[in-house]
């Protein structure tokens, strides 16, 4: 199955990132470090990373269920996250393949969104993600720690 359309070009440089990449920047755990690192080459300018307008609320809500965030913290949060300027994406012409995505490699519609746009927008994505990944590594998903 073709997901993409060949016409679509992005710039050097452009890079999916999903909600498990973007929550480590907020929570510490594993591989933020690595997050951080991705975070700073986009404010610097180096990449441009871009994502389904989806993971504002996978974000939120992963960090709803931090018991060490109130919901101010919440807030402040997003708040962070949307003044990075990462480009978010409404799914007006990939939210079809979307869902072909989900139904062909058993995972959830939300991460197939961001499979979709990367395969839209001839890009890669980076996940933190390792169950999602093994589902859907042969669909441009590559894992946080292969970022160069």
């Amino acid at each position: 199955m073709e997901w993409y359309r060949r016409d679509k070009e992005m710039e050097r440089g452009t890079l999916v990132i999903d909600a498990s990449v973007a929550v480590k920047w907020f929570n510490t755990e594993e591989y933020s470090d690595i997050a951080d690192k991705l975070k700073n080459r986009h404010v610097r300018g180096e990449i441009v990373l871009v994502t389904p307008v989806l993971l504002l609320f996978e974000v939120a809500n992963a960090l709803r269920y931090n018991p060490d965030f109130e919901s101010e913290d919440v807030e402040d949060a997003i708040k962070d996250l949307l003044d990075l300027q990462i480009k978010l994406f409404m799914p007006e012409e990939w939210m079809s393949d979307a869902v072909k995505i989900a139904y062909t490699y058993g995972t959830t519609i939300y991460d197939a969104s961001y499979v979709a746009l990367s395969l839209y927008l001839r890009t890669i994505i980076y996940t933190a993600d390792e169950n999602f990944l093994r589902k859907v590594s042969n669909l441009n998903v590559k894992h946080i720690t292969e970022v160069d």
